[in-house]
């Protein structure tokens, strides 16, 4: 028997309900396992906890690294130069970059540094943007997951700092060369996001619902369809869930000036 923090966080108004789809997903899947895996709740920072027993224990393990990743529990785990997936914490409270939160299990919170330096050159082609006008753009705010590469660690005085990865960047540059609207939902599971977007009649409106973490989606608009709209329709249904609007043409006319 083990007890796992995965990278997931569980947080907002519903998190009975949350905690619910989680534990049906993780039973389905090891329901063909000699293995049982219960939530059995969250850290000070929101991780989920599970417990995983059984002789199948060990595929199960591998399953939730590969499904969600696994916190690392102390600053020597890290490496120069390894990715990690984490949640950003704190979004728009300082204005010299973004603090993503890794799951160091340590007595004191210890978050990674992407400066504003970096997410310029990475983002912007070195455009003097604010951070503030990064975030909205990226809708880079609290619980947003990102995929990050480790670039400096410091144990001795507690303070990392990191790239955004490959991968990530890949994927953002994909979202604005493809030219549509997405709705950035921080909170919510795929399942609510879809009765929503019937209930409320947006579905004609919208390619598909793309996960980015286990509570946080992407709602891809069709083309000419804008997301503010479909935010102000959403808005009612998904009462207390952030819902930010990503649009393609905002990042393009930044980078013209």
């Amino acid at each position: 028997m083990v007890t796992l923090t995965l990278l997931e966080k569980i947080y907002g108004l519903e998190e009975d309900r949350s905690f619910r789809s989680l534990q049906k997903h993780l039973s389905s899947f090891s329901s063909g396992l000699e293995a049982k895996i219960k939530v059995l709740g969250k850290t000070e920072q929101n991780w989920i906890q599970v417990e995983v027993s059984g002789s199948d224990s060990v595929v199960a393990t591998n399953y939730l690294n590969q499904m969600f990743g696994l916190a690392p529990s102390s600053l020597e785990e890290l490496k120069v130069q390894s990715e990690l997936q984490g949640k950003i914490v704190d979004s728009g409270k300082i204005g010299y970059g973004l603090y993503v939160d890794v799951g160091v299990s340590a007595s004191k919170k210890r978050d990674v540094l992407v400066s504003l330096h970096v997410l310029r050159k990475q983002l912007f082609e070195d455009e003097k943007l604010s951070i503030r006008r990064i975030i909205e753009a990226f809708c880079l705010h609290d619980n947003f997951p990102l995929r990050i590469k480790m670039t400096r660690i410091a144990i001795d005085k507690s303070e990392m700092e990191a790239e955004l990865s490959e991968a990530q960047l890949t994927a953002f540059k994909n979202w604005v060369s493809l030219g549509l609207d997405r709705v950035i939902v921080l909170g919510a599971s795929p399942e609510q996001i879809d009765y929503a977007i019937k209930k409320s009649g947006s579905k004609w409106d919208v390619i598909r619902v793309d996960r980015l973490g286990f509570f946080e989606c992407s709602i891809i608009c069709k083309l000419g369809t804008e997301a503010p709209g479909i935010i102000s329709r959403l808005g009612n249904l998904l009462e207390g869930v952030p819902l930010y609007a990503f649009s393609p043409k905002k990042i393009k006319s930044f980078l013209k000036k």
